[in-house]
């Protein structure tokens, strides 16, 4: 059973090469095509005082698809760079936690990331499934499932003897929407793989050994104290 999942964060730049390999050479036929023609028409083009718009023509369209690329790069980079930090599937002794990135702003000059973190506990789960759109559906017996969205420095989170505990406790109480089925989206590499944890992990869970139930103990210091008050009753003090 694997316990924890990356985003495929290169899925991002596999969609630019997929742009490029079906953009780049039409866009370069065309520029060598109108090239060509200014080429043979050259001496018509300045008689007629067409040679700068076609040139113009030209060097419009290498630049849109220069532009165009350009921002593809640098939109896919940045989704890389975010989505390896917080995206991710973890897979814990008693919980399953899902955590997206959920979007950034700026307020104040000072940059807030924003992340999706969702827990469904074990105890709780009743079924997972892959949908056709490789999307992972997970389902509670119940509304259950916590499903969260918040500045990602507040989400901080632990494990404690196997529990899953907010480092914050105002989100150990609220801050959450309660839900019976959650989509895992399209971000990893292998959908059944996680599938198949979380039902391995369902089992484990199962497994483990009930809790011992409480009993009170006196600490030590308040045994002596008690005995002697009741040995200075009996001497009659």
């Amino acid at each position: 059973m694997k316990c924890y999942f990356h985003c495929n964060a290169n899925m991002y730049r596999k969609k630019v090469r997929t742009f490029l390999e079906y953009t780049a050479a039409p866009v370069v036929s065309v520029v060598t095509f109108l090239m060509v023609c200014l080429l043979l028409s050259l001496r018509n083009l300045m008689h007629s005082r067409l040679l700068t718009p076609a040139l113009v023509i030209v060097c419009s369209v290498i630049f849109a698809f220069a532009l165009v690329t350009r921002i593809m790069l640098e939109i896919a980079e940045h989704r890389v760079r975010v989505h390896s930090k917080y995206t991710y599937v973890e897979i814990g002794l008693k919980d399953v936690i899902v955590s997206l990135y959920a979007g950034s702003f700026t307020h104040w000059g000072r940059k807030t990331v924003l992340r999706r973190l969702v827990v469904i506990p074990l105890e709780e789960f009743e079924s997972v499934r892959v949908s056709k759109n490789e999307q992972v559906l997970v389902k509670a017996k119940s509304a259950a499932i916590r499903d969260y969205i918040a500045n990602t420095d507040r989400l901080g989170y632990f494990f404690k003897d196997g529990d899953f505990e907010f480092r914050e406790y105002f989100f150990r109480e609220r801050g959450f929407n309660a839900v019976q089925q959650v989509y895992i989206p399209r971000l990893f590499t292998d959908a059944d793989e996680i599938a198949e944890s979380i039902l391995a992990a369902k089992e484990r869970f199962d497994n483990l050994p009930s809790p011992k139930p409480y009993s009170f103990e006196e600490m030590p210091f308040v045994k002596t104290r008690k005995m002697r008050s009741l040995n200075k009753r009996l001497r009659g003090f």
